[in-house]
């Protein structure tokens, strides 16, 4: 439900960005053409007061015109407040538009059906207006749904028979007509025409009466109702000066320089919270890549796309000790800043007991009680939490009711999990979770996410769904973490489009490169020449650990250099990519192969003819010679493409 309610907002903000810029091009088209119009016409034979009419009616349109383009820039104040307050700032434009139009034409015999079509349409402006101002009244001020609701379902009834009887006056003058002279005149039942006003008014006061606004935001909004009123009441007896929707401009201008620069310093005190929460959500998560360097027995990635609000998601990961690592990706059921509060305390109860030695469902069970035990905002966070066994090859786990995590065992695709769920954190005290169970071997790689992956919607109001994400995972599997994680961002963002984002989107993945009975080793990292020096290193590790001779490991360490290098310098230039490096130990005789293995354009080293060496250095060729050193001091040399992926293998006896 709330994600149909954020969808449902952020259509009308669009609309409302479309519809002000209409809005102002209307207004300043009106402005425009009222001065073109009243110049063709010139000012001979007019009375000074229809002079000044007509100028006051031009400035105050300008006013409106000025407004409108005030409330398109200014997008902090989107709301329903503001479009019924754009809607009255386009009304009452329209008003003075016609109001000026009918001194125009007045006196001028012949435009005498001109001056009593744009008097009826001055009217029916007249009855617009008072309705809007009560949608503005009702939105501003703290009234009850259900007083809203009659009030506006009767000033809805009332507003069709005012409508229908300022149509009447086209054909017989109930408030006003036009004489013979084309001048316009009151009627005797024109006090009819101030009904509905009079009716407004009375369901104003009462409305007010029941508000529990404060007494100046009160104040404020009844000068709307007093200032045209007192205008009213003077000029009762004449007509020869409206000044009827100047006064109202002047109202709306005062309710906009006050409540609004309330409501502007409100917006900032909320901007400021929402950057307050968005640093808390931040500051919380590990964001550091890579994570642990210094280990190869597996690789971890994450990443959070936050919404424009202040979500509640969270993961997190941390080593309990060198041989467990805990997990976890949550989601807080609230926004702002007290979701992350709630998803501050939730991710440091959820830490402290798995540093404890808990295992996954005791940790769910004791921070759900301890949250539960102080819960006032009665809020919740659906959690997923696993800890792997680095040194068995397992991953214990528990769901406490969030998504199901994606699975991808060594030689086959990503598949959703489906684990047995448990109750939420939060949502009541002594829950019992069940915990189970995720074999790993070399290569098995574990998808978690938030549902604003899964509910990521496009413009035709399409989720983007398990399928879709499977099917994304699916394009880079045997990738890194990394790179899987921006396969899905990809996918995501070519579905949406430039749809709002209405929730968090956080992913985690983790791959185990652990061993378990095998002798291989295995590393993954960037293909960097910056990387060279960790590569040497980890195979050196290897080699000093069988004893190998140091002419064995500096001739090793050679052919690593040209080998990695290559890969580096050409394998995926201009971009960066993944580089594979195992080291696998066999037995009679005592040998290493050492595998590189990366992504990167087919590629055979081994089909460039070797160099003649038996010409001068100036006479040779350049290139080839690395390639052929290594050759010359390996043992054995292979080159296979397989799966899109480039293999090549040196074996040294040792």
């Amino acid at each position: 439900m709330k994600d149909i309610q954020k969808r449902i907002s952020g259509k009308i903000d669009d609309e409302y960005h479309l519809l002000v810029p209409i809005v102002f091009s209307l207004l300043f088209v009106l402005l425009t053409a009222g001065i073109v119009i009243a110049f063709i016409r010139t000012f001979d034979g007019m009375e000074r007061p229809w002079v000044f009419s007509i100028g006051a009616d031009i400035f105050c349109l300008a006013v409106c015109t000025m407004l409108v383009f005030s409330c398109m820039l200014n997008r902090s104040v989107e709301n329903e407040t503001t479009r019924f307050f754009v809607a009255m700032l386009t009304i009452n434009g329209i008003s003075l538009f016609l109001d000026e139009m009918s001194w125009i034409v007045q006196g001028i015999a012949s435009l005498r059906v001109w001056n009593l079509w744009i008097n009826v349409f001055f009217y029916f402006n007249g009855a617009i207006l008072i309705y809007y101002f009560w949608r503005y009244v009702s939105s501003t001020l703290d009234m009850s749904r259900k007083i809203m609701r009659v009030t506006n379902s009767l000033f809805q009834i009332l507003l069709i028979p005012t409508v229908s009887l300022c149509f009447v006056n086209a054909f017989y003058p109930l408030y006003f007509f036009v004489d013979e002279n084309g001048v316009y005149q009151r009627s005797e039942n024109w006090m009819l025409s101030q009904l509905y006003l009079l009716i407004g008014l009375v369901i104003f006061i009462a409305g007010m009466t029941m508000s529990k606004a404060s007494r100046r935001d009160k104040l404020v909004v009844s000068s709307f109702v007093s200032i045209p009123l007192l205008n009213q009441l003077l000029t009762l007896d004449t007509f020869g000066l409206t000044t009827q929707y100047a006064a109202t401009l002047v109202a709306v201008v005062l309710i906009y320089g006050v409540v609004f620069a309330d409501r502007e310093k409100r917006m900032a005190a909320k901007d400021k919270e929402l950057a307050l929460g968005t640093r808390i959500q931040a500051s919380m998560m590990p964001a550091e890549f890579p994570a642990f360097p210094d280990r190869t027995d597996f690789d971890i990635y994450a990443s959070m796309t936050p919404a424009r609000e202040v979500g509640g998601d969270f993961y997190d990961f941390f080593l309990i000790d060198q041989d467990h690592l805990a997990m976890v990706m949550a989601d807080v059921s609230d926004k702002g800043v007290p979701a992350a509060l709630f998803m501050m305390a939730s991710k440091i109860l959820l830490r402290n007991h798995a540093m404890a030695g808990l295992s996954p469902k005791e940790i769910l069970e004791k921070a759900n009680d301890q949250i539960c035990a102080n819960n006032q905002e009665e809020m919740f966070v659906t959690v997923w939490l696993g800890i792997a066994d680095l040194k068995e090859g397992k991953i214990t786990a528990a769901n406490a009711g969030h998504e199901y995590p994606i699975l991808k065992t060594p030689d086959g695709d990503f598949e959703l999990f489906k684990d047995k769920h448990g109750f939420v954190l939060g949502g009541m005290s002594g829950v019992k979770y069940k915990e189970y169970e995720i074999p790993l071997k070399k290569g098995t790689k574990l998808f978690l996410y938030t549902d604003g992956i899964s509910e990521a919607t496009s413009a035709k109001k399409e989720l983007f769904g398990n399928d879709r994400l499977l099917t994304a995972l699916n394009t880079d599997k045997d990738d890194r973490p990394q790179a899987v994680l921006e396969a899905v961002d990809s996918a995501v963002n070519t579905f949406v489009k430039d749809e709002p984002q209405f929730d968090d989107q956080t992913m985690l993945c983790f791959e185990y490169l652990g061993q378990g009975d095998d002798d291989m080793k295995e590393i993954t990292l960037d293909a960097t020449i910056d990387n060279l020096e960790r590569v040497t290193d980890f195979v050196n590790t290897e080699m000093e650990r069988i004893g190998c001779s140091f002419k064995a490991i500096t001739q090793i360490d050679v052919a690593i250099d040209e080998l990695f290098s290559n890969i580096a310098n050409y394998a995926y230039s201009p971009d960066v990519g993944p580089a594979t490096v195992s080291v696998d130990v066999e037995d009679d005789p005592v040998s290493v192969i050492i595998t590189f293995m990366d992504r990167g354009v087919p590629f055979n080293p081994l089909e460039k003819a070797d160099p003649d060496t038996t010409l001068s250095a100036e006479e040779r060729k350049i290139g080839g010679l690395g390639i052929f050193m290594v050759k010359k001091t390996m043992d054995a040399v292979s080159y296979e493409y397989v799966d899109g992926r480039n293999i090549l293998r040196i074996k040294k006896n040792v």
